[in-house]
């Protein structure tokens, strides 16, 4: 399987910012994750991150964060190189 790496900015709302979101993400689905920055305060939480794994794995990953109440946007090529 090919291995691909792919960018998000994740938005956390206010109930979610204590999860230990991107640990589940390593536990369930397999996945590597790269923080390329990170704001955090009392109201939400905004994370750049990079994913690396299959597009299966990456996919599955995306839709349980949704699921969980995660907002979920690409980032364009090249915005945090």
């Amino acid at each position: 399987m090919e291995r691909v790496h792919e960018r998000y900015y994740l938005s956390y709302p206010r109930h979610l910012i204590r999860e230990p979101i991107l640990y589940h993400l390593v536990k369930k689905f397999d996945l590597i994750f790269s923080i390329r920055g990170a704001s955090v305060s009392e109201e939400m939480g905004l994370v750049a991150v990079e994913f690396e794994g299959t597009t299966d794995q990456i996919e599955r990953a995306l839709q349980w964060l949704r699921q969980t109440g995660v907002t979920v946007e690409p980032i364009e090529k090249n915005v945090i190189e």
